[in-house]
């Protein structure tokens, strides 16, 4: 025993740390293993799993292989772990020695003609004050209400600034966001006249509203140019005035089922309800008797289009500082062993419910998880380079505008460095050095270690303070990604076992 586990050993050497190899996951009819390097995932009997784990899961390896009991199984298991080494070239991830992508290798010519997005951020007022918003003022992270507008020459620029600069871009989009963005609805009103105006190409408008303030003429105009909405709607009535509240503390349900009526009634004339969709926010802490209670209100809901996208999250409570966790550790074993994913949880339990007349609410949420399992990097030999996880390209997808005219990544980063202006456009050294090189020197530290490395979607996001970078922030939300790509892949494999033509309809959908 001691000469084959010394020999497997000797093969992976000089790979870094054994656990960010790969990772070990189970269905309830089946062991899997998931290669870091090759995207890979092989179903495995219970010998090759236990010694799968102590590569990868024990403080030292080669002490824990010893202990296996000295049994045919345990010897042919090593030995076919040896053999796929050679000849599968699993537990063979190169080092992660830096991090690359687009911004590293195109960063310049994107920023000239290949930006693709402005939201612009129209206003800093809303009329509602939900209590989980991020703009609160124990968000410190994040700016809190004022009565900020967005002016027309900001706009104007902004439009502008993407027409000078999206040339390679085959259908632009421009965003509306706030606050509430219907508190500058004559602006909206004019940025998509203008935009119309001077694109000589397709245009993809979007914009999230609480639809309290909806009316018949913003239902029409909005329907009549193809806007996209998404409409902020926590499920029925005692759910959503909970937390959605006005400034006096009433609920706004009634007022945004008057609004959604509206727009419901405007796109369903021009059959285009598809552009509506829905954002639920669930704040439990019971989570399982509140998606029964959301998903019978969508079930029930005549006045809610079956064809609309309909989306699923918890609560942000912002960045917090925390403790780095090496993966595969018995701290983050404990962690995955115990952390609660609401959406999952209660997506198991009615994974085969009869068909209705939609399908659940976490779909959504779960579909872009279970897509990126789907569609992930799958090599005969492990890949020689690694990508900056789920990072943009600074300024590509997104350049959010704020009211005073400042450019974002996004509109989740906070209060972060911003990236240049609508007076100076974007300042491509200063993206360079501050999302590219600075991430990249300090992402890499960690992500050397983690076996997600190729399937992590983790951004900018809880990665910076004003100052710059500030990875304590994402250190607790590595661990969530984690959990979240374990269940990814604990879903995926269920479902193959028992009906693998379900997963067919992902081959049709781009993964962004």
């Amino acid at each position: 025993m001691q000469k084959n586990t010394t020999e497997l050993l000797q093969l992976i050497s000089g790979c870094g740390y054994y656990g960010r190899l790969g990772k070990l996951f189970n269905t309830d009819a089946n062991y899997y293993f998931l290669d870091t390097g090759t995207g890979k995932v092989a179903c495995v009997d219970k010998y090759t799993h236990d010694v799968l784990s102590c590569i990868l899961e024990c403080e030292n390896s080669e002490t824990s292989l010893q202990a296996l009991p000295d049994s045919d199984e345990y010897h042919k298991a090593i030995e076919g772990v040896k053999e796929a080494v050679s000849k599968e070239h699993i537990l063979s991830a190169p080092a992660v020695k830096t991090l690359t992508g687009d911004a590293v290798l195109y960063l310049d010519q994107i920023i000239k003609d290949g930006l693709q997005n402005v939201t612009l951020e129209v206003t800093e007022q809303c009329n509602l004050r939900c209590k989980y918003c991020i703009y609160q003022t124990d968000h410190t992270e994040y700016r809190e209400f004022s009565a900020k507008k967005m002016q027309w020459e900001t706009a104007k620029a902004a439009i502008d600034y993407l027409k000078q600069h999206s040339g390679h871009t085959e259908k632009p989009h421009i965003g509306f966001y706030g606050g509430e963005p219907l508190l500058n609805f004559e602006l909206i009103k004019r940025s998509i006249q203008y935009a119309k105006e001077i694109f000589d190409k397709e245009l993809f408008f979007a914009l999230t509203t609480n639809a309290t303030l909806v009316t018949d003429e913003i239902a029409e105009f909005f329907a009549e140019n193809g806007v996209n909405l998404i409409i902020s709607l926590d499920g029925p009535k005692e759910l959503h005035d909970a937390n959605r509240v006005f400034e006096d503390g009433s609920g706004s349900f009634e007022k945004t089922r008057s609004g959604t009526e509206k727009l419901v009634r405007a796109y369903t004339a021009r059959q285009s309800s598809d552009k509506l969709g829905f954002n639920i926010v669930v704040s439990g802490p019971d989570y399982e008797e509140d998606y029964d209670r959301i998903q019978h209100f969508f079930d029930t809901a005549d006045w809610i289009p079956e064809n609309v996208l309909i989306t699923t999250s918890t609560v942000d409570h912002g960045p917090k500082d925390s403790s780095y966790v090496l993966p595969q550790s018995a701290e983050d074993r404990n962690y995955m062993q115990n952390a609660f994913e609401p959406n999952y949880e209660w997506e198991k339990k009615h994974r085969d419910r009869p068909n209705g007349k939609r399908g659940l609410i976490v779909d959504g949420a779960i579909d872009k998880g279970m897509l990126a399992i789907h569609k992930r990097l799958l090599l005969d030999e492990p890949a020689e380079k690694y990508g900056m996880n789920g990072c943009c390209v600074p300024g590509q997808r997104r350049i959010y505008v704020t009211a005073d005219g400042r450019f974002l990544l996004c509109e989740k980063v906070g209060n972060i460095p911003d990236i240049g202006n609508i007076h100076t456009g974007l300042d491509v050294e200063r993206i360079r050095k501050i999302y590219v090189e600075d991430f990249i020197s300090e992402a890499t530290q960690y992500c050397k270690n983690c076996w997600a490395v190729n399937l992590c979607s983790l951004c900018y996001v809880n990665c910076y303070d004003e100052h710059g970078t500030h990875f304590a922030y994402r250190h607790r939300s590595c661990m969530s990604e984690r959990k979240y790509i374990e269940e990814n892949l604990i879903r995926y494999h269920t479902i193959l076992e028992r009906n693998p033509e379900s997963l067919e309809h992902y081959n049709s959908i781009e993964l962004e």
